[in-house]
C-alpha cells in the first residue's frame, strides 16, 4: 500500500506551455507527469507558475496558467489534485507595469503560495543570487496578502530579503505564514539556495513548512544526504515543519543552470520516486515522523483557512 505524498513544487506548467502542441501532462520528460505522480503516490501537487524576470515574463506566467486550466478540463484519471503557487512575482506584473494592475491579476487564481523574486532582483526585492532586500513594492504586496490564508515562500530570496520580509510580517501584524517551498538546509550543502539556520528556526516558529528539494545540488551526490539534511531539520526543531518539495523539472531550457546536470540523483529523480525515498528513511526515522514529512505537514498548510 502506498504512502499518500502532498509535494509542494514543481515545474510541470513550464513545461506544458514550452510546446503546447508536443508537450502533454502525460509526457514523462516533464519529470513529474500524472502517471508518474500516481505511480509515486502523489495526492496533492503544487504547480508552480515560474517565470524569469524580463520582456514577456507575464506573457509566459499567463500561458502557464491557460495550460493548467487546460490540463484541469480535461484530466479524467488521475488521482493527484493540484494547486498553484507563483515562483517569482514578474510572472502577475512586469517591471514597467503600474503597480495598481497587480491585485486583479492576484486575485485571479487561487495561491498556496508566492515567491516574490526567482535567483535575480525584480522590483519586489533580491533573489537568491542577490544581496538586496525588500522593496517597498515587496512590502506593499505583502500588505495585500494579509489574511488570504496565502504564505510567502522564502526558498528562492536573498537573506536580507527574507529578513525583510519576516520584520515587514512583524512590523504590521500581518496573518502570512513564512515557508520555504522546496529548500534543503545550508548547514549541510553551503549553497544560497538552501536555508541558513536562524532563517529555518523561524520558519519552523511561525508554524510554515520547509520543503526537502531533490535537486542534487542542494541535497547532494548520495542517498545518504537526503538523511542529513532530514536529520539537521529534526535537530533544529522542525518535525512538524519538514515536508516535500521535489522540485521535478524537465524539458524546459534553463541556460543559467545546465551546469548542473545531472540535475538529480538517478534514483529520485522523479515523481514516481517517492515510494522509494520513504524506505529509504524507514529504520532511520520513526513511522510518525515520516508520515509527517510525507504528508502530514504540508496538509495544514493546504488546509490553512482562507477567509
Amino acid at each position: 500500500m502506498k504512502t499518500p505524498v502532498i509535494d509542494l513544487h514543481c515545474d510541470l506548467l513550464a513545461f506544458l506551455n514550452k510546446d503546447r502542441e508536443n508537450n502533454g501532462p502525460m509526457d514523462e520528460a516533464s519529470r513529474c507527469s500524472l502517471p508518474l505522480l500516481e505511480k509515486g503516490g502523489v495526492v496533492f501537487q503544487t504547480l508552480a507558475v515560474f517565470s524569469e524576470l524580463g520582456v514577456g515574463s507575464r506573457k509566459e506566467a499567463e500561458g502557464q496558467i491557460e495550460c493548467y486550466q487546460q490540463m484541469i478540463k480535461k484530466k479524467t484519471q488521475s488521482k493527484t489534485k493540484f494547486i498553484l503557487a507563483i515562483e517569482s512575482c514578474c510572472g502577475l506584473l512586469e517591471e514597467e507595469e503600474p503597480l495598481d494592475l497587480l491585485f486583479d491579476r492576484f486575485d485571479q487564481e487561487k495561491w498556496l503560495y508566492v515567491s516574490l523574486t526567482w535567483k535575480e532582483e525584480n522590483r519586489f526585492g533580491g533573489g537568491d543570487q542577490t544581496k538586496t532586500g525588500l522593496k517597498r513594492d515587496g512590502e506593499i504586496l505583502l500588505e495585500y496578502m494579509d489574511g488570504k490564508g496565502i504564505s510567502i515562500d522564502l526558498s528562492h530570496t536573498s537573506d536580507p530579503l527574507a529578513e525583510g520580509i519576516l520584520n515587514h510580517i512583524d512590523k504590521k501584524g500581518l496573518q502570512i505564514i513564512p515557508i520555504a517551498s522546496h529548500s534543503n538546509f545550508r548547514a549541510i550543502i553551503d549553497h544560497p539556495r538552501n536555508l541558513p539556520d536562524y532563517l529555518a528556526k523561524e520558519i519552523i516558529a511561525r508554524s510554515g513548512v520547509i520543503g526537502i528539494n531533490f535537486v542534487r545540488h542542494f541535497v547532494g551526490n548520495h542517498p545518504e544526504d537526503f538523511l542529513s539534511h532530514i536529520h539537521h531539520g529534526l535537530a533544529l526543531g522542525g518535525e512538524d515543519t519538514l515536508a516535500l518539495g521535489a522540485d521535478f523539472f524537465g524539458g524546459i531550457p534553463l541556460p543559467s543552470i545546465e551546469h548542473l546536470r545531472p540535475f538529480y540523483q538517478e534514483s529520485f529523480s522523479n515523481s514516481s520516486c517517492y515510494q522509494e525515498f520513504l524506505r529509504l528513511l524507514e529504520g532511520t526515522f520513526s513511522q510518525s515522523q515520516i508520515q509527517k514529512l510525507a504528508t502530514l505537514n504540508a496538509n495544514r498548510l493546504i488546509l490553512q483557512d482562507v477567509s
